[in-house]
């Protein structure tokens, strides 16, 4: 399901919290009916025409180019890592609860404050911090955050890890000090603890290449928390040696929409558009923002998901058409838990809704099949939400 107010995608069951990056795009009910053509298609087929699109289009976009702006393209280099981040419940299968920030890309220094105290967080741009990616999740008393931040060279990473690991040893923390941790099999990662009345928090920092690993636990002793740690660094090292870094003169260069999912894709403009929406995700990067990882990746390993794109709607490509229907099926499951049944999309064949309400800011939820396509729509208005499921559905069925 589609993440909070800086993160994206909607994936199984409905992250009420996050509905606003969703929502972002449409400021009301967006009117208007379709008018049924002199001539329609064969029985068991969709009409296009019947279909209520309201203001929304139906046809994908022009080829959307580079990024054009370094900015923009320190966002594209922050979507593409997220598919090289390892998910906290790789670590531990018990932390799938969402958190604060669950998924964030890094697009600038000031990103970095919902990932480190202001002190540390000031520590990056001093070493020309280009970009990362931040992922976290609780369970079980206990809160894991792995972040991957980006710099523009090796020297440039190990001196801010150095800097990072000096201004963690002497923190401002409520209930100090602040001590020494040493990480289980990784001598080369500074880890520094404190205790708060809730629990006892790890940070600890690695230089790899050009890459500064950030980890934060919270558990219940500072073993429990150093073993979470230790347990990212054994996956995310290795993990994020794969990715190719673009060369920070550029970024600008970076293709948005490399495999031309996201020009199918309803369009969420780039001034509402969160951080984390206007992207394809591989398997690995749409799991960051699934409310159940866990069971979303047996979901997609069943259907064949190859890419998932986000932008005013998700769409999620699959193997063929039954693996589709395996995704919109198994989303429905997940989400009808907490969710009230209410009409399908009109004219739309096998789609789906609910209201998830649920005593909260009306939000409801629509999920269809495009042949190897699988839709999800979400809108505070059931009528808005069928059209963006409806107008998602031509616009992926157009020649």
């Amino acid at each position: 399901m589609r993440g909070g107010a800086e993160r994206p995608s909607i994936s199984a069951a409905a992250a009420l919290a996050a509905v606003a990056a969703l929502l972002a795009s449409c400021s009301g009910v967006i009117t208007g009916a379709a008018v049924k053509g002199s001539d329609g298609p064969s029985p068991g087929t969709v009409d296009i025409a019947l279909l209520d699109v309201g203001n929304y289009p139906t046809k994908p976009s022009a080829p959307l180019g580079t990024a054009g702006t370094p900015e923009i393209g320190a966002i594209v280099e922050g979507q593409r890592m997220a598919n090289y981040v390892t998910g906290p419940w790789e670590v531990d299968p018990s932390l799938t609860g969402s958190y604060a920030d669950s998924a964030l890309v890094l697009k600038n220094a000031n990103a970095l404050n919902f990932v480190l105290p202001d002190a540390l967080a000031a520590i990056a741009p001093r070493h020309n911090f280009v970009t990362g990616f931040s992922t976290a999740r609780d369970g079980s008393g206990k809160v894991l955050r792995n972040a991957v931040l980006r710099f523009p060279d090796p020297p440039a990473a190990t001196a801010a890890t150095t800097e990072l690991g000096k201004a963690a040893a002497t923190e401002a923390v409520s209930n100090p000090p602040v001590q020494p941790a040493p990480i289980p099999g990784h001598p080369e990662a500074a880890g520094f603890s404190h205790t708060t009345a809730q629990a006892t928090v790890v940070r600890a920092f690695t230089a790899r290449g050009p890459y500064v690993l950030v980890q934060s636990a919270e558990a219940s002793d500072v073993s429990v928390a150093t073993g979470l740690i230790a347990g990212t660094l054994d996956q995310q090292g290795p993990l994020i040696d794969q990715f190719t870094p673009t060369d920070p003169a550029k970024l600008a260069d970076l293709p948005i929409d490399p495999t031309g999912l996201l020009a199918r894709t309803l369009p969420v403009s780039v001034n509402v558009a969160s951080v984390n929406q206007r992207a394809v995700y591989e398997p690995r990067g749409s799991l960051q923002f699934q409310t159940d990882p866990i069971r979303s990746a047996a979901l997609f390993d069943t259907a064949g998901m190859t890419r998932q794109a986000n932008a005013a709607t998700a769409v999620y490509e699959a193997r063929d058409a039954q693996g589709a229907q395996d995704v919109v099926d198994g989303f429905y499951d997940e989400v009808s838990a907490t969710g009230k049944p209410v009409d399908p999309v009109n004219q739309l064949p096998n789609s789906r809704c609910l209201d998830l309400s649920a005593g909260r800011t009306a939000n409801f939820y629509c999920l269809a099949t495009a042949d190897r396509f699988a839709i999800e729509a979400q809108s505070a208005q059931l009528r808005d939400a069928r059209q963006k499921a409806a107008a998602q559905y031509a616009m992926l069925m157009a020649s």
